[in-house]
């Protein structure tokens, strides 16, 4: 069977003769879409939830007279669920066989599946993963990773208005363990990465929300005592770890850009860069 009206069909179908904003709000009742639910109401698929780690980390800090010295301090590392942001992102799965009706209706729900839902990107040194989690008529919150790039469709990908990115910043002894890589090459890998997640950012016609976390993915003192944690939240780390978000300045025309795990400095910057206005294309 076609899946194609022709004109007379259209003119004479009554669901296409309403304005196109009262068929998005038909659309949203039965399309996949995102809300947000607090973690802590989320119930996962019975695993045991991760709990928070304490070690002892080598930290600078001021004296009072000014000059830094460096301690040894207790510090709690959260689990990684803690550290990320977007857990409070939620799909309803919804259905799809609305897409197979025709062109017109097709490309209507297509718009408004990407653009109008928040999509969660987690960037390491080898991946760009699109993160959904969704909720089931138990109220269960399963989830998986895609591979961002090759799972959607070039076009699709370019429909996306609203991101929340996650930059996974790991210190030398993590890298070497996941990655096989590190010093300047694991901090070079992360920003390849994130310039091309970048070069995509960069060819949507109007990004709506961009939020980018920079989160410290090191594994714990506990479970590896021989390793050195490197907190990327820690002022002296700073210096090294924001480098990987330095594609972002290339980025323009966000109209509400928001930075986190970086410095008060850094994320009014990037944030101020992200929202200026888009230069015109060169012909």
């Amino acid at each position: 069977m076609s899946t194609s009206m022709s004109p007379t069909s259209l003119d004479a179908c009554p669901f296409l003769r309403l304005p196109l904003e009262l068929r998005r709000q038909i659309y949203q009742y039965v399309l996949p879409q995102t809300c947000t639910l607090d973690p802590r109401f989320q119930r996962g698929n019975g695993e045991p939830p991760e709990r928070s780690e304490y070690s002892l980390t080598l930290v600078r800090q001021a004296s009072s007279v000014g000059v830094w010295n460096e301690v040894w301090k207790k510090q709690k590392t959260l689990p990684k669920s803690d550290r990320e942001v977007g857990n409070e992102v939620v799909w309803h799965l919804g259905c799809t066989s609305l897409l197979t009706t025709c062109h017109q209706v097709h490309d209507e729900c297509v718009d408004l599946i990407y653009g109008a839902n928040v999509f969660v990107i987690d960037v390491t040194f080898n991946t760009i993963n699109f993160r959904q989690r969704w909720r089931t008529a138990s109220n269960l919150t399963p989830g998986r990773t895609y591979a961002f790039l090759d799972h959607f469709s070039q076009r699709n990908l370019l429909k996306i208005k609203n991101y929340v990115i996650n930059i996974d910043y790991v210190d030398d002894y993590t890298g070497t363990i996941k990655f096989n890589c590190g010093g300047r090459g694991l901090t070079d890998g992360i920003r390849n990465k994130v310039q091309e997640l970048v070069d995509l950012l960069g060819s949507v016609t109007s990004l709506h929300r961009v939020h980018i976390h920079l989160i410290d993915g090191a594994i714990s003192r506990m479970r590896f005592p021989s390793g050195r944690v490197h907190r990327v939240q820690d002022v002296q780390n700073f210096a090294t770890s924001q480098t990987v978000l330095e594609p972002f300045k290339g980025l323009g025309g966000v109209r509400k850009a928001r930075v986190t795990g970086t410095s008060v400095e850094y994320a009014e910057l990037l944030e101020r860069t992200m929202t200026r206005t888009r230069s015109a294309p060169q012909t």
